[in-house]
């Protein structure tokens, strides 16, 4: 689930396009700043997307469409015979188009007979309505931006942990974008890659932010679902650390004890405990290194009744082995 997280915002931005004309020229713009590459021929100017396939081009012309009416050349450099897969997807404004949308976007501007000339950077000027500045990130996102979640398994464990960056090839033009997510309250990195200049965030709660501003509700939904199930994780690795070290008494039953509780957990049956039991497995969660006094003292019992409590934890799992 988490190696296809990117994928999985990116489908999800598919399916949550803006709404309003301006909101949708801001995204058009995000893409622009993204995948957009200019051609000045005889000081004519050609525009095109360069996209990672052929849905995220038809929907790159849809939107183009709803200003435009007119045909969009898609092409697919690499397809292959008979299916519309290739490793990148072009989208060719029609000859004459290219200026007016770049105009309409904010990424040039027109002064008569003078020289037009292009806006570097973000497009402020556009962008006044907090709605706008949102639908600019996601197109940028959806452009070339790129998350990953790590997941539960050890391999994934030794990689860096939560990160969303987003690359640029101008430094200007990073430090703007950490200008526009400061606007939300979001405090972006930078750092340079070689010759590119990257904005990114590591902090799980602020890519929450980031994707809950570009309105991804699903995604918001499945990270956190993630985050919690790798903390339930960890403290059942903790105790499992425990007990193959052959630490003391306490540390083993506590590791049994929260082994126990996981499995319940994994099979859906942590809700139909009953009361009693279900504040037991919580407390012992919340308390993996305590010993069973301290824990019955937490939960207001003796503890010949954590003890008992606890056992019937244990015996729901070993049936749950039986099953």
């Amino acid at each position: 689930m988490t190696e296809n997280f990117k994928e999985e915002v990116q489908n999800e931005i598919m399916t949550t396009l803006p709404k309003d004309s301006e909101a949708d020229l801001a995204f058009l713009a995000g893409l622009a700043k993204s995948v957009g590459t200019l051609e000045i021929v005889a000081k004519r100017v050609n525009l095109c997307f360069v996209l990672d396939s052929f849905e995220q081009g038809m929907i790159v012309v849809d939107e183009l469409k709803k200003f435009y009416p007119t045909e969009f050349e898609i092409t697919l450099p690499s397809q292959k015979e008979g299916a519309k897969t290739a490793s990148h997807c072009l989208v060719q404004a029609p000859q004459g188009f290219s200026k007016q949308i770049l105009v309409d976007l904010g990424l040039m501007t027109t002064n008569g007979d003078e020289l037009d000339s292009f806006v570097s950077g973000v497009p402020f000027a556009m962008l006044k309505k907090e709605g706008c500045k949102r639908a600019f990130l996601k197109g940028l996102f959806f452009g070339f931006g790129s998350v990953y979640v790590p997941s539960i398994s050890s391999d994934e464990e030794k990689r860096d942990g939560y990160h969303l960056e987003l690359k640029f090839d101008d430094e200007d033009y990073a430090k703007d974008v950490v200008e526009l997510f400061a606007y939300f309250g979001l405090n972006a990195k930078t750092s340079e890659r070689g010759e590119a200049f990257l904005v990114y965030f590591k902090d799980k709660d602020e890519i929450s932010k980031v994707l809950s501003l570009m309105d991804l509700s699903e995604c918001v939904l499945k990270l956190q679902m993630i985050i919690n199930e790798r903390e339930t994780a960890n403290s059942l690795n903790r105790a499992i650390i425990c007990e193959t070290a052959n630490m003391d008494k306490t540390f083993a039953a506590a590791s049994k004890h929260l082994l126990a509780i996981g499995k319940i957990m994994s099979s859906n049956l942590f809700e139909a405990l009953s009361p009693a039991l279900r504040d037991t497995a919580q407390a012992r969660m919340d308390n993996p290194e305590s010993s069973l006094q301290d824990l019955a003292d937490e939960l207001g019992v003796t503890k010949s009744c954590l003890n008992h409590r606890l056992r019937k934890l244990v015996e729901i799992a070993d049936e749950l082995s039986d099953v």
